[in-house]
């Protein structure tokens, strides 16, 4: 699922994975409850900021951040993926 996101370009790559791979921006998020000025404010960012990094998320991954099963498994997939680049 993560695949057109790891294919990216590699400055974009490596810009979204550093901020996702660790679910700061989608953690923040989904604990804020979808409010992206609240987690802007946790992340010390703007909201549009969070906005942009959720938006890019959904372009490269093709899941959607409304329908709560594409949150499930875009939350399964990033922590997955944190998990097998850490034992790398």
């Amino acid at each position: 699922m993560l695949g057109p996101a790891l294919e990216a370009d590699p400055t974009e790559r490596d810009h979204l994975l550093a901020t996702l791979a660790t679910l700061a921006t989608l953690a923040a998020w989904l604990d804020c409850q979808g409010s992206t000025e609240t987690a802007g404010k946790r992340l010390y960012c703007h909201r549009n900021t969070v906005l942009n990094r959720l938006r890019r998320l959904e372009r490269l991954t093709g899941r959607l951040l409304s329908p709560p099963r594409d949150v499930v498994d875009l939350s399964f997939a990033l922590e997955s993926h944190r998990l097998t680049s850490s034992q790398g």
